[in-house]
């Protein structure tokens, strides 16, 4: 039974949906860095060396919230958890929260407190959840806590909020680090941690680390807990699976990938996509970094890892929000080689941005000589066709095929309107009059001539 094709966008991260192609390579597409950090820790009450945070846009209230860990501003204080906001996602404010105290004033923007665990949290994704109908739990967060570090109390913890400012927390791990000997307790986990509100499905997904390998657990309720399960393991002893996130994103389920690269004289974090059709079956689809190191002098030389939230569509872009510092994760140079410099900076971790095109993760391109791709058979729940496309220096046609490959009378290249633009929401159209799509099952045969397309749908 052929699937439905409805507005649900199609890409080309896999290529489930191809059934031949001719002259046509598909790329992967990395995003593109702001110059600089859009958030620093620059405040007082700042200092921490490392910054976990989940960035998120509130369409309600028409703001960028990123939540991010800071601290460490007096000796014996740990984390603490700060809310900034924006109305740009690039020029953020700190609010004057009030909640909690930090250096003698309650005038700061922390959301938890470093007296909260003795400030051994870190909180690596808050997420606001709309189809959540209890307000008090409208926002959702797991974090990690070192609380006792060896002993039973640490391990991963959930928190709710009505506002994405006073938290609520589970009294004991959901995930233990060293779970309790003839109990039920789910563990062993580690940090590096995500939550995936997983709406296709109506579920939570947490994404944890193993030992090597990431892990995930289901809950519908966001109580109750499967078991942790291997989903991604690690093609040898030279990486690491640092952590992952994981969103729905049109027909197709994507994630972000911290991939540590331990090989001596590398000692770098990247960010990688990854892909799966079922949620629970995971691909790394390509070996390009979806947002690299930075050069030699740049703030984000030697350590990019994700943020614990979704990318965030901005108009035609996708806005992806990340952590970087100059200073390897781990050893220093010298430590593995003494004729290497020990070239570790110090300083605190900051927060970036880079940008992608909508639906930009990879495309298929034809050149001069022209390409063609066809897909499978779908049935169109829509009455027009969509695309997402660079043709503004050739040309893009589509024809629509029957099950059987034979041509559809009036939906032949011939037919079609020539597409020679460069647009993240083009229609399709065929012949004198607006053509409707069949109700039939159709394949979809696209030709390529000095041209992109990126993703195509039904409206």
């Amino acid at each position: 039974m052929p699937e439905i094709l409805d507005q649900q966008k199609r890409l080309f991260v896999d290529m489930h949906d191809v059934d031949a192609q001719i002259s046509v390579t598909r790329d992967f597409h990395a995003a593109t860095k702001h110059p600089q950090p859009i958030l620093s820790q620059d405040a007082p009450w700042e200092c921490h060396g490392g910054m976990t945070a989940s960035v998120v846009y509130d369409a309600e209230e028409g703001l960028f919230k990123a939540w991010y860990m800071a601290g460490f501003y007096a000796e014996g204080v740990g984390h603490v958890q700060c809310l900034a906001t924006s109305t740009d996602g690039i020029l953020w404010k700190r609010p004057n929260l009030g909640l909690h105290e930090a250096m003698g004033s309650t005038q700061n923007n922390i959301v938890i407190p470093a007296t909260h665990h003795e400030g051994q949290d870190h909180w690596e994704t808050m997420l606001k959840d709309p189809a959540e109908s209890d307000p008090s739990k409208l926002y959702k967060a797991i974090g990690w806590s070192s609380f006792d570090w060896d002993g039973p109390r640490s391990g991963i913890y959930s928190a709710t909020s009505s506002d994405g400012r006073t938290w609520s927390h589970s009294a004991d791990p959901i995930f233990r680090y060293r779970p309790r000997p003839n109990t039920d307790d789910l563990g062993p986990v580690s940090d590096a941690q995500s939550l995936m509100i997983d709406r296709r499905r109506q579920r939570f997904v947490a994404f944890l680390r193993g030992t090597p390998e990431r892990l995930m657990s289901i809950s519908h309720d966001f109580v109750t807990w499967s078991r942790p399960q291997p989903f991604l393991r690690p093609l040898s002893e030279l990486e690491a699976l640092y952590n992952n996130t994981g969103f729905n994103y049109g027909a197709h389920d994507l994630g972000v990938l911290t991939h540590f690269d331990k090989r001596p004289l590398r000692q770098t974090q990247s960010l990688h996509l990854l892909s799966s059709r079922d949620g629970d079956n995971w691909d790394r689809p390509s070996p390009t970094p979806l947002i690299d190191v930075g050069d030699v002098g740049e703030w984000d030389r030697f350590q990019i890892m994700l943020t614990g939230a979704p990318p965030i569509p901005v108009g035609d872009r996708l806005f992806f929000y990340y952590r970087g510092t100059p200073r390897r994760h781990a050893k220093s140079p010298r430590e593995f080689d003494p004729r290497i410099a020990d070239d570790q900076a110090s300083g605190t971790m900051s927060i970036g941005l880079a940008t992608l095109r909508l639906d930009g993760f990879a495309s298929v391109a034809g050149s001069f000589d022209g390409g063609r791709l066809m897909t499978k058979p779908f049935v169109c729940d829509g009455t027009s066709l969509h695309l997402n496309a660079k043709a503004d220096h050739g040309q893009l046609r589509v024809a629509l095929l029957a099950e059987d490959e034979t041509p559809l009378e009036g939906y032949g290249f011939d037919d079609c309107h020539p597409i020679q633009q460069d647009s993240v929401q083009i229609p399709v159209r065929w012949g004198e009059d607006d053509h409707r799509l069949p109700n039939a099952p159709v394949r979809l045969q696209f030709e390529l001539n000095n041209a992109r397309l990126f993703a195509y749908w039904c409206v």
